[in-house]
């Protein structure tokens, strides 16, 4: 029997870094993409579902 690979989802830490075209993220809460310029936050409202999220639970992009 083949098992399914799921990989995880990378989630921000402190070396993570925008660069000069932004970095993509996901919210863990509705999944709603959502593009930001700086890391210079602690926590950040998702723009779709209102809520508050700290910054190491947002999930990386695998576009970005």
């Amino acid at each position: 029997m083949k098992t399914l690979f799921i990989p995880m989802k990378q989630t921000v830490n402190r070396y993570t870094r925008a660069g000069i075209n932004g970095k993509s993220l996901t919210c863990p809460l509705c999944e709603h993409d959502q593009t930001v310029y700086h890391f210079a936050w602690s926590a950040l409202g998702c723009l779709n579902c209102k809520g508050m999220v700290n910054k190491q639970d947002w999930y990386l992009t695998e576009a970005n």
